[in-house]
């Protein structure tokens, strides 16, 4: 299929009650003659949103599509993918809007349109992704970040909605701030400029009951893989961090350098980026995350601890919860027990490799206001511990941990 032939499809994420039909229901309002297909989504095993969308008086031509129990992002991804294609293959709609559940994750619905399967096929490949749009509560999100501040606590099982919260705006090409009206005019201002923080390379509108004129939303063209998935701080100064720079002595001691882009100064938040190639001893560090980062709101990236020396952790701080997951091996790990040959590493591996460790090391940006830099790096560089020789006896169990 042409470009020009495929259908537009627009995505709205947000929270629970951010007012995400509202504004649909606007939208299919202004149709103006185009045929528009909706696909709802809900996890419950009544669609509340797709039986109220039916009710409703909609725009000439606009036919809602249910999904079934389950979210889109992870259960029943098969189902929004066959669903989307099949709309775009009857070549019957100009545009296609796809709502998703309040726990959604944007960024696994837009890896469904530009990641292939094993047939080597994508969504976009019948469809074009126009746009992710996030609608946030003004006054609910505005609490809520207020509101997590004082102990830090460890995360399990199931993440903070916080966090979640989060990764909606930091995935995002338009954050719609809806509710407006039920949040102080300084609190929007305060609001806005920590979501331009998070995510500087999205547009945000102002809105109220969700009236949103559809040329604000629609046919804009706004979604660009490399640009969006890339959206988030976090990950946009890793990337930088972790570009080809010409060669240089590499200090002997942990830094924190600062990384310093051009909008810090317009949209207030801060950040840095703290790499060290040295292990962290797991107890303080626990206990540091657990007493508090004052003055970080946002922090992500690579761990390496020295009690589980050849995995490869990733910590998520937001607001007053802490998450360390475990991902992978590092491929020092693997080379190191036979696993993998020097040969196979990548090439950005390659890159940042440096002997006798390879490609273990600390690598996290931490975004916030108001921080004692300095201090803050005295405090986990405290943490560390003397990086020990590399065991290489090619006999450890590389299987899962738990």
């Amino acid at each position: 299929m042409s470009p020009e032939s495929k259908p537009a499809v627009t995505v709205l994420s947000g929270f629970l009650g951010a007012g995400k039909t509202t504004v649909l229901r606007h939208l299919l309002r202004q149709t103006e003659g185009e045929r528009w297909a909706l696909v709802v989504n809900d996890v419950g095993s009544i669609n509340m949103d797709a039986r109220l969308l039916k009710g409703e008086a909609l725009g000439d031509g606009a036919q809602v599509y249910e999904l079934g129990q389950g979210c889109i992002c992870c259960s029943i991804r098969d189902d929004l993918a066959e669903t989307v294609c099949r709309l775009a293959a009857e070549g019957s709609y100009h545009r296609i809007l796809v709502e998703t559940t309040g726990v959604a994750e944007p960024r696994a619905i837009a890896g469904l349109f530009v990641n292939k399967n094993l047939f080597g096929r994508s969504v976009d490949d019948f469809t074009r992704l126009d746009a992710l749009v996030t609608v946030v509560d003004a006054a609910d999100f505005g609490r809520r970040w207020r509101g997590h501040s004082g102990p830090r606590q460890a995360a399990s099982g199931p993440r903070d909605l916080v966090e979640l919260l989060f990764e909606q705006v930091e995935c995002a090409d338009l954050i719609v701030l809806n509710k407006s009206d039920l949040a102080a005019p300084r609190e929007l201002d305060e609001l806005e400029t920590g979501l331009r923080g998070l995510n500087a390379g999205a547009e945000i509108l102002r809105t109220e009951l969700g009236q949103v004129p559809r040329e604000w939303i629609l046919g804009r063209s706004l979604f660009a893989r490399e640009r969006t998935l890339a959206a988030a701080r976090w990950i946009s100064e890793l990337n930088t961090a972790a570009a080809p720079a010409p060669a240089a002595p590499r200090p002997a001691r942990p830094s924190a350098a600062r990384v310093e882009p051009d909008y810090t100064a317009r949209y207030g938040l801060r950040s840095f980026l703290f790499h060290a190639r040295q292990p962290f001893a797991q107890a303080r560090l626990d206990a540091l995350l657990r007493d508090g980062l004052p003055g970080i709101l946002r922090a992500k990236g690579l761990l390496w601890i020295a009690e589980r020396p050849d995995e490869t952790a990733f910590l998520s701080l937001t607001g007053s919860t802490t998450r360390i997951d475990w991902l992978s091996w590092w491929w020092a790990a693997l080379i190191e027990n036979g696993k993998a040959r020097p040969e196979e590493r990548p090439e950005p591996i390659r890159r940042l490799w440096v002997e006798p460790h390879g490609d273990r090391r600390q690598e996290l940006v931490l975004i916030g206001s108001g921080y004692d830099e300095p201090r803050l790096r005295s405090a986990l560089e405290a943490c560390l511990l003397p990086a020990p020789l590399p065991l290489r006896s090619g006999n450890r169990d590389l299987s899962p941990s738990t």
